[in-house]
């Protein structure tokens, strides 16, 4: 089942409340609304874009695509009066601007003929759209974890689709899940997460620009459960939005290990399981990059791969931090085929510590011997210095007291006899 979202615009965009007018217009084509382009010169003001607004018109959103960069433009109403992007009734007016287009909202417009004047874009004609609709491809029932699904959707004037190249300066297309609170999935209580933006800009997975095709890339980064695809519609005046029925997100089927190298040499190791009620072993393929410490740069492929957990070699350059990229295909046990994208996995390898052999042992023992010897042999070396360096200190000191003793006797026989011969 398709979704649609409706949405009023267009290069002038027609929103009418009113069924007599609808049947007017299928009954009359001249009547309600006519948009007629007269000569352009894009060197000056264009004058003369007119069209008519039937009395029965209830509301009317107007969107213009003008040159790049040029003016806002301005708003003839069939009186003479005119409008200005900074100078209209507030209370029934409400006008957006950007450096590409003007998009104006008049609720109970006057009716007779209006015109604009600027530098409209002459390569987007006028086109009267009843009703702007998106349609985009059903999402599978069965999803899984780290997904990577694309899906194109189609946008619809009426039965036509739009082909507007401009038409995607206007329009936002993301897509929300939210979860569906089921207390039996893991997800309960889980915030809504943004996992998809239409574009129609020729990028990515888009294939052409401007053709009216809008490809959005879901990336399901999300905790398994059941969610609500949400999709929102939005442009500067009007935001819709429609909720697609539950889709069950299942845990990552196909999950991977690393297992590190114990021994120089030796590589580490990418280890890949798979979860075989979900996924047909024989068709899953590996395609990734390995971002190593060192700043080198390796690139890998498995495409068969025979049993399972199945080792995938990596070459260890390096030991430090390993950022590992992974691209992994399979086919689902329902026939799907999926894609899966892993860009945040990283292992930390560590030098391995390599034991010594009994050979190794016994030589460092008998080099720590030999090492303990010497500092025992400088040791007591350094103890018969220091015992002869005490016992020539005690020496000279016992010699410099018996010298002394020596010198303080004579002095007192010196002295004594000097006191006899003057007594004499």
């Amino acid at each position: 089942m398709a979704r649609t979202l409706a949405v009023l615009f267009g290069f002038c965009l027609i929103a009418v409340n009113s069924a007599a007018w609808g049947q007017q217009q299928s009954q009359n084509n001249d009547s309600a609304m006519e948009l007629l382009d007269s000569s352009m010169d894009n060197l000056l003001p264009i004058k003369g874009q007119r069209f008519r607004i039937d009395p029965n018109v209830d509301e009317i959103t107007l969107l213009f695509f003008r040159e790049p960069e040029s003016a806002p433009l301005i708003i003839i109403k069939p009186d003479g009066s005119k409008w200005y992007d900074s100078d209209y009734p507030v209370d029934k007016v409400t006008w957006y601007t950007d450096p590409n287009f003007d998009m104006v909202k008049i609720v109970n417009p006057d009716a007779g003929p209006w015109q604009v004047a600027g530098r409209v874009d002459e390569n987007n004609k006028a086109v009267v759209v009843s009703e702007i609709r998106f349609e985009a491809e059903p999402l599978p029932s069965q999803l899984f974890e780290n997904e990577q699904l694309k899906v194109e959707g189609v946008l619809y004037n009426g039965e036509e689709r739009v082909d507007t190249a401009r038409f995607r300066e206007t329009v936002l297309l993301d897509v929300l899940f939210v979860s569906s609170n089921n207390p039996d999935f893991d997800n309960f209580g889980a915030s809504a997460t943004r996992v998809a933006e239409f574009a129609d800009n020729g990028r990515a997975y888009d294939e052409q620009q401007g053709d009216g095709v809008f490809t959005g890339r879901f990336s399901l980064e999300v905790v398994p459960g059941e969610y609500i695809p949400t999709y929102q519609l939005q442009t500067p005046l009007y935001e819709r939005s429609f909720e697609d029925k539950a889709v069950v997100v299942e845990h990552q089927p196909i999950t991977f290990d690393f297992a590190l190298a114990e021994e120089r040499g030796q590589d580490n190791t990418l280890e890949v399981s798979v979860d075989q009620s979900l996924v047909k072993p024989e068709t899953v393929a590996v395609n990734g990059q390995v971002s190593y410490p060192n700043g080198e740069e390796r690139r890998f492929s498995v495409t068969q791969m025979e049993s399972f957990p199945h080792d995938i070699p990596l070459v260890n350059l390096a030991y430090g931090k390993h950022l590992v990229e992974l691209t992994v295909f399979a086919t689902s046990q329902q026939g799907r085929e999926f894609e899966m994208k892993l860009d945040d996995l990283s292992f930390i390898s560590v030098e391995p510590v390599v034991e010594p052999t009994a050979e190794e042992l016994a030589e460092q023992a008998r080099q720590e011997a030999e090492r303990k010897a010497e500092l025992e042999r400088q040791r007591q070396q350094a103890e018969e210095r220091q015992l002869m360096i005490n016992l020539v200190v005690v020496v000279v000191i016992n010699l410099i007291l018996v010298a002394g003793a020596v010198f303080l006797v004579w002095w007192k026989r010196r002295q004594k006899t000097s006191k006899t011969k003057k007594a004499d």
